[in-house]
């Protein structure tokens, strides 16, 4: 039996390992998921990963000593512990330095998913400690960097995955197209420390309050700050993506569910201040739209005011279907081409 370690922390990257995880699984393997006690990750962990070996390795307690601290130094350290009690023949993960280094000194080959090529620091860390980093087409290629022809949220949204059920509207009593999907992000995070904290809260009381708007909140001591009457989802939430999938519109304040709206054919628009080249693969074909901050609020207005045309939605992903890679078939490949 071959013992594979996968590292998660951040709701989008257990999303991103989580079918490899059951193939690898049905295969024989033993699957290890390590993840970060960062916010409602630990809950999520337990619901969507109920059958494997899960193990808290550090913190993150949004401060910036915690995330260097407990988010590298402690994890480093647990990772060489873990490795060397579990004899783990390989580890996956999406950008995960202290893995890197772990892996390194346990002389453990480590593959990495990524599509954020703007962290350019973090990146060349990751690429010289790393056995391979796999990014889509928007980053040059290196002895060390190979390519995926997709966006990584692609290997768990694909029709080939990914079936919407509508039964999840019933118990908000929504209306498929008839409603808005909201995700703020919290800004206490690595990824979003030179952005504006709260920023759909910022405009919120500005937009068409004629629909009802699903909110998906990261930091809920702001909750009182939205309009009274947006629904508040609590995480664990179930089957998330056919509410997004059923939205007539998605908005979010963090680039990974804005992509995710805009993959399953949904109106998406973007409000955060980061330009990324993922987003721009996106933003090219047409499926979703960036408008920072305050410049968001007209456009979400228009978007609100215009006519449902859900049969493209299918259009749009039958073709990323017939163009991208099948994520998981290629970490799979990956994998077996890796292992000792």
């Amino acid at each position: 039996m071959k013992n594979i370690l996968i590292d998660i922390k951040h709701p989008a990257q257990l999303n991103l390992f989580k079918n490899i995880s059951k193939n690898l699984q049905g295969q024989g393997w033993n699957v290890i998921i390590c993840y970060l006690d960062r916010g409602k990750l630990p809950k999520i962990i337990q619901k969507e990963y109920p059958s494997f070996e899960c193990i808290k390795v550090g913190s993150s307690r949004g401060t910036k000593w915690s995330i260097f601290w407990d988010g590298n130094v402690v994890r480093t350290a647990d990772f060489i512990k873990i490795i060397k009690e579990k004899k783990i023949d390989l580890c996956l993960a999406a950008s995960s330095a202290p893995l890197a280094l772990a892996c390194l000194y346990c002389k453990v080959p480590l593959l990495q998913f990524y599509d954020d090529p703007e962290r350019k620091g973090i990146n060349k860390v990751n690429e010289i400690l790393s056995t391979k980093l796999f990014f889509p087409p928007i980053i040059k290629k290196s002895s060390k960097i190979e390519w995926f022809n997709c966006l990584k949220e692609w290997s768990y949204l694909s029709p080939s995955y990914f079936k919407a059920n509508p039964a999840v509207l019933d118990k908000f009593g929504l209306k498929p197209y008839g409603y808005v999907f909201v995700r703020e992000v919290s800004n206490k995070s690595f990824n979003y420390y030179n952005q504006m904290d709260a920023i759909v809260c910022s405009i919120s009381s500005q937009l068409d309050q004629n629909f009802p708007f699903l909110l998906s909140l990261e930091d809920k001591t702001i909750k009182d700050k939205f309009p009274s009457n947006w629904i508040l989802l609590e995480e664990p939430i179930e089957d998330i993506h056919s509410l997004i999938y059923y939205s007539k519109l998605t908005v979010s304040s963090g680039d990974s569910m804005a992509r995710e709206g805009s993959m399953l054919g949904v109106p998406s628009i973007y409000c955060g201040i980061r330009e990324m080249k993922a987003n721009q693969l996106l933003i090219d074909r047409g499926i979703l739209e960036h408008y920072p901050l305050e410049n968001a609020i007209a456009p979400i207005n228009s978007s609100l005011q215009s006519e449902t045309k859900a049969h493209l939605q299918d259009k749009i992903r039958e073709d990323l279907l017939l163009e991208w890679d099948d994520m998981n078939t290629f970490m799979e490949n990956k994998i077996k081409q890796y292992i000792k």
